[in-house]
């Protein structure tokens, strides 16, 4: 009989879904056909589900968890997968993260999603108007979810372009603000992550309206996701890709290298003390 396939929850809700249901399902002690038997789905369905191949039911999950004695372990994971704790416009993006090698966000208003603590993301949310204290945790946990690409054997290389005004505006108390720049910092340790500063003394106007993500595969941008105060939009045309770029490439140039800013990031966590 082959080995099982290995798993890589890595790679999305329902990848995690399937390692999360052999894991338990290893647990106690029971085949793929007898757990089949016990849900009263096929043994290929239950194999697929598995692997990541197929997105499991709301039904299966319930079904799964009574047969596994759970206790919403893996229902607590249907809001990622369905997908309904994350907007419409923004559901395309996810996949095309993931299978990104190079991101490259460039972020003058917050710290960019992928690289924020969970209290500062969760201060946030808590910003939106009429949101409630659920959906407030949802959001934050799809967020971290996001972070998984750098549990990787090779994560993708990830590159930040922060405004200096994030340094100074509060998100959330003093606390938050520091343990965020701290996680900056933490985070510039790993070969796959780089940090620079906008400075105030730069007078680079070129991506001032918005948060902007750029994923490249194999060295080439392939997409991107800018945002406004209402919603996102994913942008694959090769020439508005091209102009993109070209304003990234003069944010780059007048951002300070990566040395420098991480002594300013440092000296306000001081402040924020």
């Amino acid at each position: 009989m082959p080995a099982p396939k290995e798993l890589d929850p890595t790679t999305g809700p329902a990848a995690r879904f399937g390692a999360d249901l052999r894991k338990y399902r290893y647990a106690a002690e029971l085949t793929q056909e007898q757990l089949a038997t016990r849900v009263g789905y096929s043994k290929s369905r239950i194999g697929n589900v598995e692997r990541g191949d197929e997105k499991p039911t709301r039904e299966l999950i319930e079904l799964c968890e009574k047969a596994l004695n759970l206790d919403g372990a893996l229902l607590s994971q249907w809001p990622a997968i369905s997908g309904n704790r994350i907007p419409k416009w923004y559901r395309q993006w996810p996949p095309i993260e993931r299978k990104a090698d190079h991101i490259i966000s460039v972020a003058p208003l917050i710290v960019p999603g992928l690289a924020q603590t969970k209290e500062y993301a969760r201060a946030v949310f808590a910003g939106e108007p009429y949101i409630t204290p659920e959906q407030i945790e949802e959001s934050v946990q799809a967020r971290l979810e996001r972070r998984e690409i750098f549990d990787r054997p090779v994560p993708p290389q990830y590159l930040v372009v922060v405004d200096e005004g994030i340094l100074y505006r509060p998100v959330g108390d003093d606390s938050v603000m520091r343990r965020q720049l701290e996680h900056l910092i933490t985070m510039a340790e790993n070969n796959w992550f780089s940090v620079q500063l906008l400075p105030y003394e730069a007078l680079c106007t070129a991506v001032l309206v918005g948060p902007v993500v750029v994923a490249q595969e194999n060295g080439s941008p392939v997409a991107a996701y800018v945002e406004s105060a209402l919603q996102g939009r994913v942008i694959d045309e090769p020439d508005e890709i091209k102009r993109l770029m070209d304003r990234l490439e003069c944010v780059r140039r007048a951002a300070l290298p990566e040395y420098m800013s991480i002594e300013r990031i440092t000296a306000r966590v001081a402040a924020w003390s």
